[in-house]
């Protein structure tokens, strides 16, 4: 048998002070006037020391713009993209990072002020940004070891097998028994193929074409290798006023093209590819897209692993790590669009 109860005022108010979740309120002019325990924990202060004050008075000018256009919409009947993330200044200089909701308080009808539920994140965020800083340095230690081996590669491994490929060339135009010759041609088109491989693993390691000459220069040259070497005609569009980049936002770009350019290659069965370089005041966009058979993307990033698309996720979390965003459109026989965004 289903049991029914009401609440009294006075239970309603036992669950607002008891709440775990911070919680207050204030009016229109932004005017504290109620908040529970959790609140005063999360704030270090009590409601008596808050009495007076105005929220605007520990928000940045950032934090105070969200605030207003949150109020703008929930009055004007909108639903913003709740929870968000808020940053408070407190009293003593600290900064506190809350995901909250605000809701408006309506009395008879006419709305009076706000009501706002947060919880604390700042030691998650602190957590997340270490993690951040961890893998960055991570990452940058792999790209200093990538060019270490590329200019081993490229400098030490090399010489030696060009000057075996010359010797064998000398040999065999000196040698006149015809099966002799044969097979010391053969082994210096096994040479060649050495070397070339070789050079093609310093090059994917690492092009000296990027530290040299740039990311343009550089994707360039992987558009060139396309048409060459695979058929596909594939060319680099700059939009806007060329300028110098971050060497991390120039590598950063540079990975994700290398990674999108690769995928055409192999799997997008594609008769086209462009790269587009756009330059903004703030940002780099970048744009990689093909008119290949494209493929079906799932609601969330994390099914790219189950269907063995890995890579894509690596210029996910590149993108992210260096507070970029990467999107990506793509429609059965449609081809595929890979948008990098890094701002500067």
């Amino acid at each position: 048998m289903e049991t029914k109860f009401e609440l009294t005022g006075q239970d309603y108010r036992y669950l607002f002070e008891n709440a775990s979740d911070a919680m207050w309120v204030h009016n229109m002019e932004g005017n504290f006037l109620d908040a529970n325990r959790a609140f005063e924990r999360l704030s270090g202060c009590t409601l008596e020391d808050w009495a007076g004050m105005n929220v605007t008075q520990f928000l940045s000018d950032e934090a105070l713009a969200k605030a207003r256009e949150i109020q703008r919409k929930l009055l004007n009947g909108e639903e913003p993209e709740q929870p968000y993330e808020q940053r408070f200044i407190l009293k003593d200089g600290t900064m506190k990072i809350v995901k909250m909701a605000t809701s408006p308080v309506i009395i008879n009808g006419e709305v009076k002020g706000f009501q706002h539920v947060a919880r604390d994140i700042t030691e998650e965020k602190q957590m997340q940004e270490n993690m951040r800083f961890y893998v960055q340095q991570i990452t940058r230690a792999q790209e200093d070891e990538r060019k270490r081996i590329a200019r081993v590669l490229h400098d030490d491994a090399a010489p030696p097998l060009l000057l075996l490929i010359q010797r064998l060339d000398s040999t065999a135009s000196h040698t006149r028994p015809k099966s002799l010759k044969e097979n010391l041609e053969n082994l210096r088109s096994q040479a060649i193929e050495a070397l070339e491989g070789l050079r093609r693993c310093a090059q994917d390691l690492r092009p000296r074409i990027l530290d040299d000459l740039g990311l343009i220069a550089a994707l360039e040259w992987m558009a060139e290798d396309l048409v060459k070497n695979y058929g596909i005609d594939a060319h680099v569009e700059v939009v806007g006023a060329e300028r110098s980049l971050p060497a991390e936002a120039q590598l950063l770009l540079f990975r994700i093209a290398q990674e999108a350019l690769s995928n055409i290659r192999r799997h997008a069965g594609a008769s086209m590819a462009e790269a587009k370089l756009e330059f903004e005041s703030d940002k780099v966009t970048m744009t990689i897209s093909d008119n290949g058979k494209g493929f079906e993307l799932p609601d969330q990033i994390e099914g790219l692993a189950s269907s063995s698309k890995l890579g894509i996720i690596g210029m996910y979390e590149r993108a992210r790590l260096r507070g970029g965003s990467l999107r990506i459109q793509s429609e059965l026989d449609k081809g595929t669009q890979v948008v990098a965004e890094v701002p500067l």
